[in-house]
């Protein structure tokens, strides 16, 4: 196997990092120990749609040897690249494990080799086979689970995930910032297989945005309502998630039995250098050759191998969604000419069509929120160098659709034009927008709506539902901006002689919803012909205001009662009215 893989690295254009210690002593026979072992609940897949892969690689960019242990499920496996210098950083990888193994309809799905509460289960199997190991869990499942929390499957609100992990520290969000600060103070202290008692105060974690730990002091922090508060009372619950839906810029501290969780202020999103830094890594772009179910892995991510990513983050503001957790509200963008260099670098290993220019909502490309007006200075260890970060010294609602201070950018502009001179200069060469648009911010962008119309085969969009009442629970554009929209998407395929279609997804069973409000989308769909087959049931997910509305029964932002569609049988109900009327074709697979 070692010769295969020996092989198999070197024969391309940038090898995979090591998966185990042999792996790396192939490479290095005086290797004898990583610096940081990653475990992840992902397939390794060496692109930078990857988390794991992105971290892994700004690590190895600076000077760090890494190890990557892909989906373990044995303790051989766990122990594959030994304990690392410094720490382990544990995730489940791009989805929450709890909803990678049920459906919407609580049905388990087969195949999932991430383990249910994956966080826990990985933290503990790594306290057992390497005692007194410094832990660090982050990611997506990290992120939402941080605080007091609603959970799906067991219907009802757990710990702060720390807790239950037992985990040392908690990175969330967008974590570079905070993984390199950590790391260099840990290399400062020349900690060498460091417990995490012996070196915390010397890290001094009380400035490393983005961490969580566990304290008993709140230094200043916003105290959030306890976990036994939220228990014993729904409406405790609902406004710790009114508190930290209207101040994601903030400090919290929340209390748990005898312990409690100091969470510092998120890190400010990268600047474009930092992004261009990061996105200008090398990547195999290719999945690793022993990745456990590979060809089906290799086909899952097919269609995304050459998508360039442009940035990351939504202001969208949307009641049931977790980007703006994980990614943050601020899009933070890569320059022109650092994308433009990536997709020409694609064209000249032989590849023909760019999959997608990935943006979470591509025509928030180069957006800004003029509210954040107070700059900072901070060093960058990603560059090397002083970057300006900006603070915002006055409150709002966080409804930033609409809002006069959020300034909406025609910068995706320029970016298509440098990709149509490229393609002029490569022949044979093409791309597809497949991000989704946001349909109502469009509006106000129509040049910009109609270049991109010029790169797409049929136009994502979200709209969600079509009834005022659910779509203000879901804190998304009324009725009447859909159907300007409409009109308007009428108006461009007209312009440029095409008949491109939608592609529009919608949500049955959120709060709010009504066996009535289904009724009225579907005869809205019939009337305008519009293609519903992309429909799902609302899943209720950690962290997400809508999910606060699902256990309370109230909006946390409004106080008023909801209708929450509870029972599978309405749940059911409610994607049938939409797919097929009265036919009940909805299986329970959700």
């Amino acid at each position: 196997m070692l010769v295969f893989l020996n092989r198999y690295f070197f024969s391309g254009r940038v090898p995979f990092l090591p998966i185990s210690i042999d792996d790396a002593r192939g490479r290095d026979n005086a290797f004898s120990q990583f610096d940081v072992v990653f475990i992840s609940g992902d397939p390794y897949y060496d692109h930078p749609l990857s988390g794991t892969a992105l971290l892994a690689r700004m690590l190895e960019k600076k000077g760090y040897s890494v190890g990557i242990v892909a989906q373990p499920e044995t303790d051989a496996e766990f122990m594959a690249c030994g304990r690392p210098k410094y720490f382990f950083c544990v995730s489940t990888g791009l989805l929450d494990s709890m909803l990678a193994n049920y459906t919407p309809m609580l049905r388990k799905r087969e195949g999932v080799l991430v383990p249910e509460h994956g966080l826990i289960v990985y933290t503990q199997a790594i306290k057992r086979l390497f005692p007194k190991a410094f832990t660090v869990i982050g990611g997506v499942e990290a992120t939402i689970r941080r605080c007091t929390h609603f959970d799906y499957k067991e219907n009802a609100l757990r710990r702060g995930v720390l807790h239950d992990t037992k985990a040392d520290l908690l990175l969330f969000g967008n974590a570079e910032r905070s993984l390199l600060t950590l790391l260099e103070r840990l290399r400062a202290m020349d900690a060498h297989e460091p417990r995490f008692a012996d070196v915390k105060e010397g890290l001094d974690l009380l400035t490393i945005d983005g961490a969580a730990f566990l304290s008993l002091s709140a230094h200043g922090a916003i105290e959030l309502p306890s976990y036994e508060e939220c228990v014993e009372d729904k409406d405790r619950f609902a406004l710790l998630t009114r508190i930290m839906y209207l101040l994601p810029d903030r400090a919290f501290h929340e209390r748990c039995g005898k312990g409690a969780i100091l969470h510092n202020r998120p890190s400010h999103p990268l600047t474009e250098a930092e992004m261009d830094f990061l996105y200008d890594l090398p990547f195999e772009r290719k999945v690793h050759p022993v990745s456990k179910q590979l060809s089906f892995v290799e086909d899952m991510v097919g269609g995304l191998v050459n998508s360039v990513i442009i940035g990351r983050g939504c202001w969208g503001s949307c009641s049931f969604c977790i980007i703006p957790l994980v990614q943050g509200k601020h899009v933070a963008t890569r320059s022109k000419e650092s994308i433009l260099r990536e997709i020409e670098a694609l064209y000249l290993r032989g590849e023909t069509h760019i999959n997608d220019l990935t943006l979470p909502t591509l025509n928030m490309y180069g957006s800004r929120c003029d509210l954040y007006d107070a700059p900072e200075t901070i060093r960058s260890l990603l560059i090397d160098a002083d970057v300006v970060v900006y603070n915002k010294r006055l409150g709002c609602n966080q409804q930033c659709v609409g809002c006069p201070h959020r300034k909406i950018s025609d910068d995706l502009i320029p970016l298509l034009e440098g990709v149509r001179a490229l393609q002029h200069k490569y022949a044979g060469t093409t791309l597809e927008l497949r991000s989704a648009l946001r349909h109502d911010i469009v509006l106000s962008q129509k040049a910009l709506f109609r270049e991109v119309m010029r790169f797409v085969s049929r136009l994502k969009i979200a709209p969600e539902h079509i009834s005022d009442n659910v779509l203000a629970q879901m804190r998304k554009a009324d009725r009447a901006a859909f159907d300007e929209f409409l009109k308007e998407f009428e108006r461009v395929n007209e312009e440029q002689g095409t008949k491109k279609r939608l592609v529009p997804y919608f949500v049955a069973g959120h709060p709010g919803s009504t066996m009535e409000d289904m009724r009225i989308l579907k005869e809205y769909c019939t009337e305008h012909g519009i293609f519903v087959n992309l429909t799902q049931v609302f899943t209720p997910t950690p962290g997400t205001l809508s999910t606060a509305m699902y256990y309370s029964g109230k909006n946390p932002l409004s106080g008023k009662l909801v209708h929450i569609p509870r029972t599978f049988r309405e749940k059911k109900d409610q994607k049938n009215a939409l797919l097929a009327g009265d036919e009940d074709i909805v299986d329970d697979n959700g």
